[in-house]
């Protein structure tokens, strides 16, 4: 060997000794068979009881270790109660790795945590197409802080449990903690956080896109699926603990195929407190078939900016920016805070939205609408923006398109033209109680509203009386009539169903004891007429749409015609609200209209005592105007009238 290379031998065998001395950088160790030590504590990561994080290859061991101490130790929660700290930014695609496929306990999901992993506001990029997220189940002790955790593509193909970036369950916390990308569940409910939330969700951002594609009882949220409330063994039924997702904003894209919400699909059990959403949140379908191999079975869509479908629950202070919408044409509504107000006790209050965001039973929620600059002063400051808590009002164009509406096909008299307290046509004659004026505002519609001319400072009170136009071939109400031929509570309720769209008109589902079968005199006609009037009056309305002011919902009222040669007929509906702040009219309020609303032509039954000379004075003032009356009836004998028998009434006597 010359000395050349003799020198260059040596400095290898120099270079090789140094490099078997010099300490590696932690984490970095080889293991020549398995490389999880015997024990965490002899892991050159594991410092003073937290296990420091530089790199993929410390992530995975520590998911190993975790993964086998919950194997051999399924019962000992404190097991894995082990505290990490990230020490840096992982990128799990990139970075050197272990690609132990059949290692027992090396994978990236974390099956059961019980520490304090704090992320050091360190970002962890997960792989592509990966099947899960961090953690199966961060248990009641654990907590997760500090993190941005970011999913390329994360899909969960499995028909249990939930999904979400960081944990498919949380019973513990996780705080202040970010999620970016893209997760997708198919047969589970799927979040931003968490699939199903049963713990404390705090300070979190979603900026993740969130989907579920499959059929069946499950939903999208930008922060959790599902929150609801689970009793542990060892835990009180008596005094649960209410999960809770606080001071969370969700920025991503939420879909569903028919229940979605901007912080979660279904809160039930559960609080949601100073919450927002600025993504657009959507369903696919207007009907979800929660169990697919019954399709009988269903529920309407729920898409709602902070949650599509609410149980028993606090809702307070959130706020709505995202778009939210039903993909599929049809008649189901979306909701700016929150859906199925009305089948639990709960309270939401305090909650706003951007106007327009959302259409149909929003409505029916205690939220202001506010405009853009509004909404930015009310998230910086609540008690900045004056708001009612629900200034809805009634939208003509959403009502075509909710209902089945007809144009209204009549021609005003002359006799009533130019005026405004009353409206007559060839069908109806409508009068405005005092200080009312009556309106045709479109072919659709005559709007009865209060004129503020008269009022103090020019207020007027806000109560709107719509008049609308329906199919008249909606109903068969001859087959709901019961075995007397009489309308009942089942009749009405089966008239009202046969109203394509008509839960547009009022909170939640409609239930047989919401429509009221009323006999209303025409103060005209002085007959009785039949009307089926629609209200909510339980006590979860008014748990759920009463925020001490009134009732936030509206009054429908059907009056129902009857004729030997056309039958039963309704097909015109009244809507009764309050501009600006949609509280309900009151009932007494209600009836007083329904008097001033007489067919044509009308009719009067004689009653004792009565002459032609007082229906005369009694209808014009004026009792010597009764040779009228006779010549309308082709009456002969004027002086001589019969108990029980009918008479038509001129047109132009109902305008006095």
């Amino acid at each position: 060997m010359t000395l050349h290379w003799k020198i260059i031998f040596g400095a290898v065998l120099l270079l090789a000794a140094a490099a078997f001395f010099l300490p590696r950088p932690l984490g970095l160790r080889e293991f020549e068979t398995d490389p999880l030590c015997a024990s965490m504590e002899e892991d050159p990561c594991y410092k003073d009881g937290i296990f420091e994080i530089y790199n993929a290859r410390d992530y995975l061991r520590f998911a190993g270790y975790l993964n086998r101490l919950r194997k051999e130790n399924p019962d000992n929660e404190a097991a894995t109660a082990v505290d990490a700290r990230l020490m840096t930014d992982l990128d799990m695609q990139e970075e050197e790795r272990y690609h132990l496929k059949d290692h027992p306990y090396i994978r990236q999901a974390i099956l059961n945590y019980n520490g304090i992993f704090e992320g050091n506001g360190h970002t962890i990029t997960w792989i592509d197409d990966a099947g899960n997220g961090m953690f199966v189940c961060i248990e009641r002790q654990g907590e997760v802080r500090n993190l941005i955790f970011e999913a390329p593509s994360l899909v969960w193909e499995m028909d249990e449990y939930g999904v979400g970036m960081l944990c498919m369950v949380n019973y513990g916390t996780i705080r202040n903690c970010e999620t970016r990308g893209r997760v997708e569940g198919t047969e589970c409910y799927t979040g931003g956080m968490a699939g199903i939330n049963r713990g404390f969700i705090v300070n979190c951002v979603n900026r993740a896109e969130v989907v579920v594609e499959s059929l069946g009882d499950y939903g999208a949220g930008g922060i959790a699926g599902l929150s609801k409330c689970q009793v542990l063994d060892g835990e009180s039924e008596e005094d649960p603990i209410v999960p809770e997702i606080r001071n969370c904003v969700n920025y991503g894209k939420i879909c569903g195929t028919w229940e979605a919400g901007g912080i979660c699909a279904y809160n039930d059990c559960a609080n949601i407190y100073e919450c927002g959403n600025e993504g657009e949140v959507s369903v696919q379908y207007q009907k979800g078939y929660i169990y697919p191999e019954e399709p009988d079975w269903y529920e309407s869509a729920r898409a709602g900016g902070i949650c599509g479908r609410m149980g028993w629950n606090n809702l307070e202070n959130c706020y709505n920016k995202g778009n939210i919408s039903i993909l599929e044409d049809g008649v189901e509504d979306t909701y700016a805070i929150a859906g199925d107000t009305l089948f639990w006790i709960h309270t939401v209050s305090g909650c706003v939205s951007l106007k327009g965001t959302a259409k149909g039973s929003m409505r029916h929620e205690s939220v202001a609408e506010l405009e853009p600059s509004e909404l930015e002063r009310w998230i910086t400051d609540h008690g900045s923006v004056p708001s009612v808590g629900n200034n809805w009002e009634f939208d003509l164009e959403e009502a075509k398109a909710k209902l089945p509406l007809v144009p209204l096909g009549v021609t005003e008299s002359g006799l009533t033209a130019g005026r405004e307290d009353v409206y007559l046509c060839e069908e109806f004659c409508l009068r405005g109680q005092p200080g009312y004026s009556v309106h045709r505002v479109s072919p659709y519609a005559l709007c009865m509203e209060q004129d503020a001319k008269g009022e103090p400072e020019g207020e007027a009170s806000g109560m709107q009386v719509w008049l609308l136009r329906i199919r008249g071939d909606l109903t068969e109400i001859e087959d709901y009539l019961d075995e007397h031929g009489n309308f009942v509570k089942d009749t009405g309720h089966e008239v009202w169903l046969g109203i394509e769209g008509s839960h547009w008109l009022h909170p939640g589902p409609s239930y047989k004891d919401d429509v009221h079968v009323r006999t209303i005199i025409s103060e005209s006609s002085r007959r009785p007429g039949t009307w089926l009037v629609h209200y909510r009056d339980d006590m979860l309305a008014h748990a759920a749409v009463w925020d001490g002011n009134g009732m936030i919902d509206n009054v429908a009222a059907l009056p129902v015609q009857y004729s030997k040669e056309e039958g039963y007929k309704a097909e015109w509906l009244m809507v009764f609200t309050n501009k600006g702040d949609n509280y309900r009219p009151s009932l007494f309020e209600t009836d007083e209209f329904l008097k001033d609303f007489t067919w044509l032509p009308c009719e009067r039954r004689v009653e004792r005592g009565e002459c032609l000379y007082k229906l005369a004075e009694e209808y014009t003032g004026d009792g010597n105007r009764y040779p009228e009356l006779a010549a309308v009836n082709e009456l002969e004998d004027q002086g001589m009238l019969i108990p029980g028998q009918v008479l038509k009434i001129p047109d132009e006597w109902l305008l006095y």
